[in-house]
């Protein structure tokens, strides 16, 4: 289980994402002392429950021809998840991956956000990235076997040579690895050296961590999310055997 870090400089203190929230009223549940929850888990139901408000007021009342501006926004942010899903793997994964590829950005884009609100930050946690790592992970060989069959997908470790068995193992782990990190790493970064400078700069801490924590929270939330998701496509997209 991953442990809550600390990163002391004086009196400076950056507490990791992973910092347990105390659940008293669960120890006579769990029959265990010190129960408590991850600030992560948290923060993503909290994710969650504003994605599932926003998606309900943006699916309501929709006409085949659109009379509000809310309908227009609907269908823009459909089309713009499904034209880049087409683009990139094809008619046939359409409606199958834009669903997720389209709600991934957008819990991966609003967790990144959520520093802006005074909310820890779950991307900042690798057990977070990690687990939509995972699930790409999974998405490849699922695609690999379903497109070449079983021996196909063995038979593959050993293309274009049979030397380059290892090489194509460590690939298969490296890609979801790297993207878990990816994300992790400038998230955790961006964390860290906003902290830095609001210490840095003590009472005189006004415009510049206010434009880091623009360029870190929004900016480079909108980018790593982006990026993290095209990363997912492409891996699914290239795992397909039959062409």
């Amino acid at each position: 289980m991953l442990t809550e870090t600390t990163l002391m400089a004086g009196e400076f203190t950056v507490e990791g994402p992973l910092r347990s929230i105390p659940l008293p009223f669960l120890e006579g549940i769990l029959g265990e002392e010190n129960a408590c929850i991850a600030e992560s888990v948290v923060t993503q139901w909290v994710v969650m429950v504003i994605l599932g408000v926003v998606f309900f007021i943006l699916g309501r009342n929709l006409k085949l021809k659109p009379e509000t501006k809310r309908q227009a926004a609907a269908e823009w942010i459909v089309s713009f998840f499904v034209g880049n899903v087409e683009t990139s793997m094809g008619t046939y994964y359409k409606k199958r991956y834009a669903p997720y590829i389209g709600a991934l950005f957008c819990f991966c884009i609003l967790s990144c956000l959520m520093g802006l609100f005074g909310l820890r930050n779950p991307t900042a946690d690798v057990s977070v990235t990690g687990t939509w790592a995972l699930i790409t992970f999974v998405l490849v060989l699922w695609t690999k076997i379903r497109t070449g069959g079983f021996k196909g997908y063995l038979h593959s470790f050993i293309e274009p040579l049979p030397f380059m068995l290892p090489f194509n193992i460590i690939g298969d782990f490296a890609n979801p690895i790297s993207q878990a990190m990816r994300l992790f790493g400038n998230n955790l970064s961006g964390m860290v050296i906003g902290g830095l400078v609001y210490f840095a700069l003590g009472s005189f801490a006004i415009a510049v961590p206010a434009v880091l924590s623009l360029y870190f929270d929004l900016f480079s939330a909108v980018i790593q999310s982006y990026i993290f998701c095209t990363l997912t496509i492409s891996y699914v997209a290239m795992a397909d055997m039959s062409e």
